[in-house]
């Protein structure tokens, strides 16, 4: 047979209405801070470039499709744009390193393990 407990309860000293409330209130002052923090950092590089006639004009050309893209009037950095190599006498060409498609043999294969 199982025993039995006696158990005593007791009405809390707070009602619901005021434990919800006061958490309310701790949230409200926790997102006023966490709102702040964000406002300060600096956001600039993740901006969306072209305005509303831009997008609107892309939009309506895109129809269903996925990506769309505005041309933008940034100029892409790229890694070694000045490189001069010299494969033949006489004759020059610059080298292109696309940073994305660069490849390091120094660095790890897909699984940890040295490529």
């Amino acid at each position: 047979m199982v025993a039995t407990k006696d158990v005593s309860m007791e009405p809390t000293v707070r009602g619901l209405n005021e434990d919800l409330t006061e958490a309310a209130k701790e949230f409200e002052e926790q997102h006023k801070k966490d709102l702040e923090k964000v406002k300060e950092m600096e956001l600039e590089e993740y901006k969306i470039r072209g305005d509303d006639e831009e997008w609107d004009q892309v939009l309506k050309k895109a129809g269903s499709t996925a990506v769309v893209s505005i041309k933008s009037d940034k100029k892409r950095k790229w890694e070694g744009e000045n490189v001069v190599t010299s494969n033949a006498p006489g004759k020059q060409r610059k080298e292109m390193k696309h940073g994305k498609f660069k490849k390091n043999k120094d660095k790890h294969g897909k699984f940890g393990k040295k490529a």
